[in-house]
């Protein structure tokens, strides 16, 4: 608050404002301020990067009253800021990126190490004194320790002095490097590739899903031969959709259970009605495949009217369905509902959520308390960085493709009270929704 003095004539203004500082007099306060709030040595959290940033306006002594204040911060004090990047080759070009792997980040002026905050474009940044003097910074990037000498030795006040250092060079990022948590992208030519997953992104890159496993043993073996057939002879990995296919839908025919007469080969010739059945069960594609198969051959009747999961995931990446440009690459296996073993191995690891003592279970569902907020969250992180992307809420359903018996199909719920449900729910149900995803 600024008050009118009708005898004032010398006006000092500083921010953020610190009651502690309400005492402070003398001919010089600006000073005063600075030796009595120094830059913190831990500025890690906002608010104490915040409190270090002291700014500060004076008219100096002044020799008339005045009614009119204007006033113009400046930094009382020098800004140190830190963006290293990562160089690599992705999609043919040769690009670099901050990276969100960067940590234990420090600078050192003297002996004494200055913990930065992490601001919103991925830099490190530290306040400090002015002075002239050498200041040293290090970080760490996937176990290894990187430093390197500021090149401005004379750190001014109201000056920001930056450097972004490149602490590596990893090359050419193809499908062989795919990792979890990696960027599917695809290019002009319909042709896929990957961003790094700690990668900065901008709103002009093309992703279309978010690699969640690179386990071949879980793409399912209907998929490989899929893929085998398109040239791809050495599969990579899962890729999960970025939106749904479907807000509400059913699974399919109550009643019915799918190829009840266990023909082999078929996917649908044992239920999935436990939860060691669940993990086992890594044939989305397959069971994806046969129900548009069967149920599709009369003009998507029973497809669209029944069985409508699989009409949408059918639907999915086109323009009849507004969502073309997720069109899958030729050289994946298109579009298809997760297995239940699948949506483990999204929840597992992109969710972060441990379901290893749940493998040889025998009981037919589980529900983890606490769990369902942490998946949430945790995937939300990957898809958040993506624009026009669809987050996960808790309160909802979403189908697999796996069928647990002729009443039933499975699914993932993650409930409002935290708990995340690998349950069954009837087939005729319609709040349950679909996302999608496809091998490479």
């Amino acid at each position: 608050a600024l008050y009118y003095d009708n005898k004032a004539t010398a006006y000092v203004a500083y921010f953020p404002y610190s009651p502690e500082a309400d005492g402070i007099t003398g001919a010089d306060i600006p000073a005063a301020l600075k030796a009595q709030f120094p830059p913190r040595y831990d500025q890690r959290t906002e608010d104490a990067y915040r409190a270090s940033d002291l700014l500060v306006w004076s008219n100096g002594t002044g020799s008339v009253p005045l009614k009119t204040l204007e006033i113009e911060f400046t930094h009382a004090y020098s800004s140190l800021s830190l963006s290293p990047s990562i160089k690599c080759k992705i999609d043919g070009k040769e690009t670099s990126y901050t990276t969100s792997s960067v940590d234990d980040v420090s600078f050192t002026i003297g002996t004494e190490p200055l913990l930065p905050y992490r601001a919103d474009d991925g830099s490190y940044r530290i306040i400090v004194s002015p002075q002239t003097t050498d200041a040293r910074w290090f970080c760490s990037y996937k176990a290894k320790t990187y430093g390197g000498t500021m090149p401005e030795t004379a750190l001014a006040a109201n000056n920001r002095h930056t450097l972004a250092p490149t602490l590596k060079d990893i090359g050419a990022y193809t499908f062989a490097n795919a990792q979890v948590g990696d960027f599917y992208c695809k290019n002009d030519n319909n042709e896929g590739y990957l961003i790094p997953g700690d990668a900065s992104l901008t709103e002009a890159v093309a992703c279309i899903g978010i690699v969640y496993s690179t386990d071949v043993n879980r793409i399912g073996t209907a998929a490989t031969q899929a893929l085998k057939k398109k040239g791809v002879n050495t599969p990579h990995g899962l890729v999960m959709a970025l939106t749904n296919a479907s807000e509400g839908c059913r699974w399919g025919e109550l009643r019915k259970d799918e190829n009840s007469g266990g023909a082999d080969g078929e996917p649908f010739k044992a239920n999935t009605d436990k939860l060691q059945k669940q993990y086992n069960n890594v044939d989305g594609y397959a069971e994806t495949h046969w129900i548009i198969d069967t149920y599709g051959r009369d003009g998507n009747t029973a497809l669209k009217n029944t069985y409508t999961a699989f009409y949408h995931a059918s639907r999915y990446g086109t323009a009849e369905s507004s969502t073309g440009k997720y069109a899958a690459p030729s050289k994946t296996t298109g579009w298809f509902i997760p297995s239940m073993g699948q949506w483990w191995d999204i929840l597992s690891n992109l969710g972060k959520i441990d379901l290893t003592s749940y493998r040889d279970d025998t009981g037919s569902y589980t529900y983890i308390s606490g769990a369902a907020p942490i998946a949430v969250a945790n995937m939300n992180r990957y898809l958040e960085k993506i624009s026009g992307a669809t987050p996960f809420s808790t309160d909802t359903w979403f189908w697999s493709s796996s069928e647990y018996n002729g009443y039933n199909a499975c699914y993932v719920y993650s409930y409002s009270n935290g708990s995340l449900y690998l349950y069954y729910n009837g087939k005729e149900r319609s709040v349950n929704r679909v996302r999608c995803s496809f091998a490479f």
